[in-house]
């Protein structure tokens, strides 16, 4: 019985605001004597923005060496999302004054917001250099690190960002989610209920924070936290006003799915599909919610057809080097049952650096598939290693030297103590997790535990799985270990 095989959503996107020159900065008063520069200040600050951009040009009109009329007009250029007009403002003030630290923290944010990270990273990075601390800079610098994968690096400036203002919330509820990224749940609830004492009413904080409680087998805290993440979510609000709101459905089937409620959040999916915005995410949903309901014909559909509209491929063309594009499109190849494509997608996302717990277990999953048994194994032995307390590689490692059909890969004794360590560290196992030590305690000959863990597993079972659930017990109740030739 292999390692259950479970998508993860994560309920945030770094990187949804970029940090410019903003209205704590208008108030540095413009040094000419012209008119214009007050109105545009006021005009700025009262987010009258063309009046703003009229009343700066102007200013450069009669001062076109007057570096913070550039700026800005940058600012306002940015919030009507005239870019390349921000941009050229920038690239003025570099021209006139190379030391101002203000032009290269616009000309990062300009970057961020047209999605290239890695000039944003420059810009902010030479920000810093000039304004040492500068903490705008540093949090665009992490939500551009952030989004092109490199979440240590972006730790360490969300670090130094506490250090600065420790009071901030949100800069804990940032940090909060690079640890998520990183799997270090325990240190995620930390930021998250530290964001919490000041931000008391955000849904997104009791989300993220009931998902990490979840994943450490913590469920009772998991559901209180997912249950007051669903009192407060806004979209029951949004919908109520305008029915057609697909955004406020979809951002509500991630809440419902995080939580558990998959048919909530399939209902919510379906919303989609009479509509133009039915997309390769949308089917990708919609096929982990059949899945986890049990409908397997129905998850399959789904998946295959997001494939067919080249699911991930946007992602992967636009940022080649995000594992974690390579990652997700590995999981949806596994569950359309292509596995030599799987283990492509998991094995050009460990080249690349992914850290995810689940990826060697996946991969070795797709290599039992395949009978590649010995790498398989390998990839089992090096999860565990590498995840020593997590329990997705335990399960899948058991199965096979309890079940294997090569039977020099079956090793009784260490199967049992695998699937124990398996069930000890998911708390609360589950059917599949006791069908596995049911089949270790078979395959060291104890047929009287293996017959009680099996008809616990057959109890637990989905409907879709009670057959071969049966299958199994019945080789027990025969004191016959079972041999997996499906693998």
């Amino acid at each position: 019985m292999e390692d259950k095989l479970i998508a993860i959503f994560l309920g945030f996107l770094f990187g949804g605001m970029f940090l410019f020159v903003m209205s704590r900065e208008l108030y540095r008063m413009l040094k000419t004597q012209y008119s214009s520069a007050a109105e545009g200040n006021r005009h700025l600050r009262q987010g009258n923005l063309e009046a703003a951009v009229s009343s700066f040009s102007k200013l450069i009109e009669k001062q076109p060496d007057n570096v913070d009329a550039y700026l800005y007009r940058s600012s306002a250029y940015i919030q009507l999302n005239l870019l390349e007009q921000a941009l050229d403002d920038c690239n003025t003030i570099t021209e006139l004054a190379p030391q101002n630290h203000y032009a290269f923290l616009n000309r990062g944010a300009i970057y961020g917001i047209m999605d290239e990270d890695e000039k944003c990273i420059k810009e902010m990075t030479r920000c810093l250099e000039l304004m040492p601390d500068q903490q705008d800079a540093l949090r665009n610098r992490a939500y551009a690190y952030s989004r092109t994968g490199k979440i240590e690096t972006a730790l360490t400036d969300f670090n130094r960002l506490i250090e600065l203002a420790p009071d901030k919330s949100s800069y804990y509820s940032e940090r909060g989610n690079c640890f998520l990224s990183l799997q270090k749940y325990s240190e995620a609830i930390q930021d998250y209920t530290q964001a919490l004492q000041w931000i008391k009413d955000s849904w997104e904080l009791y989300s993220w924070r009931g998902y990490c409680f979840a994943r450490i087998g913590k469920e009772q805290q998991a559901n209180a936290d997912y249950k007051r993440a669903l009192e407060l979510n806004p979209f029951d609000t949004a919908i109520k006003q305008n029915p057609e709101d697909i955004t406020s459905y979809q951002q509500r089937g991630n809440l419902y799915y995080d939580a558990g409620q998959y048919q909530n959040a399939l209902n919510d999916f379906s919303k989609f599909e009479e509509t133009s915005e039915l997309t390769a995410e949308i089917l990708v949903c919609r096929g982990y919610c059949y899945l986890n309901l049990g409908e397997i014909s129905l998850a399959k559909a789904e998946f295959q057809k997001a494939h067919s509209m080249n699911a991930y491929g946007d992602a992967i063309k636009k940022d080649p080097l995000n594992s974690s594009h390579f990652l997700e499109r590995g999981f949806l190849n596994y569950y359309r049952e292509d596995y030599q494509q799987a283990l492509h997608d998991f094995t050009h996302a460990w080249k690349l650096g992914e850290q995810s717990e689940e990826l060697l277990p996946f991969r070795g999953a797709a290599y039992m598939k395949l009978h590649e048994y010995t790498k398989a194994k390998q990839d089992y032995e090096t999860a565990i290693q590498n995840h020593p307390d997590s329990p997705h590689a335990y399960n899948g490692l058991a199965w096979l030297l309890a079940t294997c059909p090569d039977e020099t890969f079956r090793d009784g004794k260490r199967s049992l103590k695998l699937a124990k360590r398996n069930c000890i560290l998911l708390i609360t196992p589950e059917w599949n997790d006791l069908g596995t030590l049911a089949a270790a305690y078979a395959a060291t000959g104890n047929f009287d535990e293996a017959v009680r863990l099996a008809k616990e597993s057959l109890a637990l079972a989905p409907e879709h799985e009670k057959a071969d659930c049966q299958t199994r017990l019945e080789h027990y109740e025969h004191s016959e270990p079972y041999c997996d030739f499906e693998t």
